[in-house]
């Protein structure tokens, strides 16, 4: 099934984690392992006028987790193991006892991911999940926060902190209320001057797109919160006011009542509140656009920059969507040449019903509509009976790279796209997502794609030429050419011509040209 696997041991300040990936022939990394453990290395670090160093007890839980994580990656025979240690081995001053240890005691060869690298690491994932051109990028653990400025997808800029969510909670909330207000004052205005010291940070009025697992629980608090239709982090988009509003939740939530908010780790219950007045600081230092989470960040970025090393770059940073949807199609049993045919038909129609001046062009609709028609009433497999729920279901709640959810939405009603009361009934959870114009075009488009659905209905291919004219009256006629007797393509087509009818100015009819006759 997989052409090999690799495992990543994160060691971080807050969590040591273990993710094995198994990538395919396609170079699709899959998490076939996903454990960590809150090791809190951090806390276990000795300051004193020389510096930090990490205490025995520290590096007799980090051996003893490793060895843990080693017995699962033999488990598993993965081939290649990459354990990786951030800032709380990276501060130590006794590093290379820490590594000389793990080395006698566990043999593992543990390597220190540089400030710059793992900044570089983060972004590189991010720029190949999401189709953000130009973003600010934030990776907090819980003793450094990695900042990084990429313009058209290359990094511009990069800058370690040493504070994250562990350190700033003791530092600023020791023998505090985790919401004492004078603390959290302090620690704002401590992080907001260190943000305005990078003058490339300032007023920088990009996106912010943030990884890990801080990010990840805000946003799952706000979800719940705002009980959101539908699943995923990846792609999700906060306001300022959406940070506000957990930080409100957070605040007034009694302690030992933090565990009982939806979607907040208990890992995270001390932490969270430090980890959300960075978010909120770093979005008014950039005057940011919005607020955007990437599920992958370091150990998917290492991932990807080894396959890409290893493979000769097979995956482009200029095809996420589309691979995002081939890697649909692998997953699930679709007729790809039954989706190809629809896709050339989808297309061709947009094109010249866009050259009579009935959509105005658009590449980004031009690529929604390809991605819907090869996904067309994919769910068919669970039940051909509720094929259009299904396929709807599925899509609404994947996360897709390089969507975000508001596209996931396009798409997922594209490729659901039965009738006009089903689209409906499917926007009923999502008021005020789009326009009336934007329903419209929606409606329009899954009337494309269902008709173009009717061309092919005997699976024979038999379905040429499509050429729609305007005549003289205003109205529209579309001959069909074809290969031989076409009785259940007639028949649909026929049966299906109102949807297609709908996004013309006129009325619409079809002819028919049998090219085997000629």
């Amino acid at each position: 099934m997989y052409r090999e696997k690799i495992a990543i041991v994160d060691i971080g300040s807050n969590t040591i984690r273990l993710v094995i990936y198994g990538i395919d022939q396609d170079f699709f990394f899959t998490e076939v392992i996903n454990i960590k453990t809150p090791a809190r290395l951090s806390q276990h670090l000795i300051i004193d006028e020389a510096g930090k160093t990490m205490d025995q007890a520290g590096i007799d839980k980090l051996v003893y987790t490793l060895e843990s994580f080693r017995l699962v990656t033999e488990e598993h025979q993965v081939n290649t193991i990459k354990p990786l240690a951030t800032a709380a081995i990276r501060q130590s001053r006794n590093q290379a006892d820490i590594l000389k240890q793990v080395k006698d005691r566990m043999g593992w060869q543990i390597e220190i991911v540089p400030e710059e690298g793992e900044a570089t690491y983060g972004q590189y994932a991010i720029m190949h999940s999401t189709s953000f051109q130009d973003a600010i990028t934030i990776d907090i653990g819980g003793a450094s926060c990695e900042i990084t400025l990429f313009e058209q997808k290359k990094m511009k800029a990069y800058h370690s902190f040493p504070f994250g969510t562990v350190s700033l909670k003791e530092q600023f909330f020791a023998d505090k209320p985790h919401n004492d207000p004078e603390a959290m004052e302090a620690l704002a205005k401590f992080v907001n001057k260190q943000f305005k010291g990078l003058d490339w940070l300032k007023k920088a009025k990009l996106p912010i797109v943030a990884v890990g697992g801080s990010a990840r629980n805000v946003t799952l608090v706000h979800q719940r919160a705002t009980n959101y239709p539908i699943a995923g982090v990846h792609g999700y988009h906060l306001s300022l006011d959406d940070l506000r509003l957990t930080l409100d939740l957070f605040q007034n939530t009694p302690f030992d009542k933090m565990s009982d908010i939806d979607g907040l780790s208990s890992d995270r219950v001390d932490i969270i509140i430090p980890a959300n007045l960075v978010f909120i600081e770093l979005f008014n230092a950039v005057k940011a656009t919005i607020f955007s989470i990437s599920m992958q960040g370091l150990r998917e970025g290492i991932a990807l920059e080894y396959i890409n090393s290893k493979y000769h770059s097979p995956i482009d940073t200029e095809l996420i969507k589309a691979r995002s949807i081939r890697q649909v199609i692998n997953v699930f049993p679709i007729n790809v040449e039954g989706a190809q045919l629809r896709v050339n038909a989808c297309l061709d129609l947009y094109r010249q019903m866009c050259d009579l001046e009935q959509f105005d062009y658009h590449y980004k609709t031009q690529e929604m509509l390809e991605f819907a028609a090869y996904l067309y009433q994919f769910g068919s497999f669970i039940s051909a009976e509720a094929e259009s729920q299904h396929t709807f279901y599925l899509l609404s709640n994947m996360n897709l790279f390089g969507f975000s959810h508001i596209e996931r939405l396009r798409l997922a009603l594209l490729s659901s796209y039965r009738n006009r009361s089903l689209f409906n009934q499917f926007l009923e959870d999502f008021d005020n997502w789009f326009k009336d114009d934007t329903q419209d075009e929606l409606q329009k488009l899954g009337g494309i794609i269902k008709f173009c659905q009717a061309l092919n209905d005997s699976e024979t291919a038999p379905i040429g030429q499509l050429n729609l004219t305007r005549q003289e009256d205003g109205d529209y006629v579309l001959n069909i050419e074809h290969n031989g007797p076409i009785v259940a393509e007639k028949y649909r087509a026929d049966r299906h011509l109102k949807h297609l009818a709908r996004a013309l100015d006129g009325h619409l009819s079809l002819t028919y040209t049998d090219l085997s006759l000629a």
